[in-house]
């Protein structure tokens, strides 16, 4: 008697494949065999297996290191924001297409990354990354920048040059401005001085008693923020930072602002006690300055102590750009401040901005910043001036000092303590005081180590010598 077949086992009686199935299947090999062989020669070659108009076959990667031949997809750029930078500041694609922007915030502080046609914007937090895809429909040049207020200003801007002709399998590297002066041209002794100076005391045109009145004139100007390296700045009197004010405390003071720049401005005075109507706010304690007008501001000076100005219209673009200077009360004889002021042998002032991608003291880089002398023994005071949009942790090398005050109000002394870092955040002052007993060249930078670089070539940046001899 027969058995049937056990179950899962093919049977012989059915056949599973005819033998035009099998035609059929044969064809298909073939053809597999055909296509297998294209993709190979095609790859051996550095081509793309299937190229697909409109899709490059490479991608950007971070710095400008080339990446694998992609088959589909974007190409792909990595762009770090740190500090008031962006790394790299020009990229070069080779043709049209979608392009994939990864931006990583490696800095303290937040950043974005904007373009604007093709829009796209870019906002990892401080620490974190982010990415967006856009398409290039065109060749040409597209800027990149930070929105943040204050930073495009301060230099965070780069390029994407799309359509450079460079070939499809490969990408041209980024490349960076040339760095000035290079590494082998300077060293933290050197020092080479500005053609012009900013903070330069002014002289008030005239004096009716106690009543001194000055002038000021806010215009743009070329500057030299290191040697042979020029910006354009908007200036008070030419310089940046603005020429010094130094009054005596109960002065009345009048100061007469003209407008040369293509848009409206105002100046505020930023510390001292002042009547609401000379506050310098547009709009709320007066109108604009217009291109061409001019506006007096009348204020007695009180209290003593270190105080600054700068504009408060369209003030993230404004100040950044150059509009700023020191307004220096001296306190009033007899006083217990001007007793303490009379031990000082040496007074300086270091204002601290980032301008046009570069991190300044007293409106230069080094090697272009300021000598700090001193003889054995001097009392030296040095006041620290934040007027730039990040904060910045100023050393000094070889000494601790003494914080004496802050914005423009002395401590008690029982409030006085001992640093050799102290941070200082946008619109700051801090006076600080030591005495010269310690002979030498003695660097004082601020300690994000990216802020003494000129584009990233050290030494640059916000970084001073005090020479004690």
């Amino acid at each position: 008697m027969g058995q049937d077949p056990a179950p899962n086992v093919v049977s012989n009686d059915h056949a599973l494949v005819t033998p035009g199935v099998a035609g059929v299947l044969a064809g298909l090999g073939v053809i597999a065999a055909i296509g297998l062989g294209w993709v190979i020669g095609r790859s051996g070659a550095g081509m793309a297996p299937f190229p697909i108009g409109g899709i490059p076959g490479a991608a950007v990667a971070m710095h400008g290191a080339v990446a694998a031949p992609a088959v589909l997809g974007p190409m792909s750029i990595s762009i770090v924001a740190k500090d008031i930078m962006f790394e790299p500041k020009a990229v070069t694609l080779p043709s049209v297409g979608p392009v994939m922007i990864e931006l990583e915030n490696a800095g303290k502080i937040e950043h974005d990354l904007v373009i604007d046609n093709p829009r796209l914007h870019i906002v990892p937090r401080p620490g974190a990354r982010a990415s967006a895809q856009t398409l290039f429909e065109k060749p040409g040049t597209y800027q990149f920048y930070c929105s943040i207020p204050g930073h495009k200003e301060a230099g965070m801007v780069g390029t994407i040059i799309v359509g450079s002709g460079a070939a499809r399998s490969t990408a041209s590297r980024p490349q960076s401005p040339a760095p000035a002066p290079t590494p082998q041209a300077m060293t933290h002794a050197s020092g080479i001085a500005p053609r012009i100076a900013g903070n330069v005391p002014l002289a008030p045109f005239a004096i009716d008693g106690k009543t001194k009145s000055f002038e000021l004139v806010a215009k743009v100007v070329s500057w030299e923020v290191v040697p042979g390296v020029f910006e354009e700045a908007w200036t008070y009197n030419g310089t940046m930072p603005g020429p010094m004010i130094r009054v005596n405390e109960g002065d009345t003071v009048r100061v007469t602002l003209t407008n040369r720049l293509p848009e409206p401005t105002v100046v505020h005075f930023h510390g001292p006690r002042l009547d609401n109507k000379h506050d310098g706010v547009p709009d709320v304690t007066q109108p604009v300055i217009l291109p061409g007008q001019s506006f007096t501001y009348d204020f007695t000076a009180k209290p003593s102590g270190t105080f600054m100005y700068h504009s408060h219209h369209n003030s993230a673009v404004q100040e950044p750009k150059g509009l700023m200077g020191m307004l220096l009360i001296d306190p009033a004889p007899g006083t217990s401040e001007a007793l303490r002021d009379a031990r000082f042998t040496r007074d300086y002032v270091q204002v601290m901005s980032e301008f046009s991608g570069y991190f300044t003291i007293n409106g230069h880089a080094f090697p272009s910043t300021d000598i700090l002398e001193a003889s054995l023994g001097d009392r030296v005071r040095i006041r620290l001036v934040n007027a730039g949009q990040a904060p910045h942790p100023m050393h000094l090398h070889g000494y601790h000092f003494k914080v004496i005050g802050t914005d423009g109000r002395p401590f008690p002394e029982t409030a006085i303590y001992e640093k050799d870092t102290i941070s200082i955040f946008p619109g700051e002052r801090y006076d600080i005081e030591f005495v010269a007993d310690n002979p030498g060249l003695w660097v004082f930078h601020c300690h994000i180590l990216s802020h003494v670089t000129n584009h990233g070539v050290e030494p640059g940046g916000m970084l001073a010598v005090v020479k004690v001899s």
